[in-house]
């Protein structure tokens, strides 16, 4: 039986005008301040929650803020926020659909241009980025043998345009990197006593992984 409480009413309201704002006035749920009117004192919360989302991005892909500068990465991850509410109780499943979206999206694919056509290299480059980041995420967060969760730990495989993985590197030990030159490569993620490994595969060795029966070896879509 649905709660019908005057509570759930206000909380399931609340959480709609947080995630779903529509300028309507307040006034008939919250209350004014001596300093704020109902209005300001909901927008504190609604903006208080993109924030905290943005944060969360931020944090789950430092090598794309490196590569962008913080200004520009909350510009697109504001705009995938925007496309993408959050439905997932965790946050570390917030950006799952960052790179589809972006590669959805990109500024460089003008209405009815050819896919492909006049593509601009650093786009691939934040988009396999991304994809290693996300990759990064999955493998840290995913079951293994550490907990007993899994028999045995996760394993991701990524074709990208660059080696994205050295540069990720260098930025989680604090460096300043240059992006890296194109050049194809294959990589493979997983992990060791909770500590992300990242291998630079061959192609014969990445094409044994990708044809491999273990559901072990997902390959990350572009």
């Amino acid at each position: 039986m649905p709660d019908a409480s005057p509570l759930a009413s206000v909380q399931r309201w609340m959480q709609s005008v947080i995630l779903h704002p529509t300028g309507e006035d307040p006034g008939h749920t919250i209350t004014a301040s001596s300093r704020l009117s109902a209005r300001e004192r909901l927008l504190v919360h609604q903006r208080g929650y993109r924030l905290r989302l943005l944060e969360c991005m931020r944090s789950l892909h430092p090598g794309s803020v490196h590569l962008l500068g913080q200004e520009i990465f909350d510009g697109f991850a504001l705009e995938y926020l925007d496309a993408h509410p959050s439905r997932s109780p965790l946050l570390a499943g917030l950006g799952a659909g960052f790179a589809g979206h972006l590669a959805r999206t990109r500024p460089d694919a003008e209405p009815g241009s050819e896919p492909g056509a006049d593509r601009e290299a650093w786009i691939d480059l934040l988009i396999d980025l991304i994809r290693c980041e996300r990759a990064f995420t999955e493998v840290l967060d995913g079951p293994g043998p550490e907990d007993g969760t899994a028999p045995a730990s996760p394993l991701r495989l990524l074709r990208v345009c660059a080696p994205v993985h050295t540069y990720l590197a260098a930025v989680h030990r604090g460096e300043d990197p240059e992006p890296p030159e194109p050049r194809q490569t294959g990589l493979a993620l997983t992990r060791r006593n909770y500590m992300v490994i990242t291998r630079e595969l061959t192609p014969a060795a990445y094409e044994r992984l990708h044809t491999s029966s273990s559901p072990r070896a997902q390959e990350d879509p572009r």
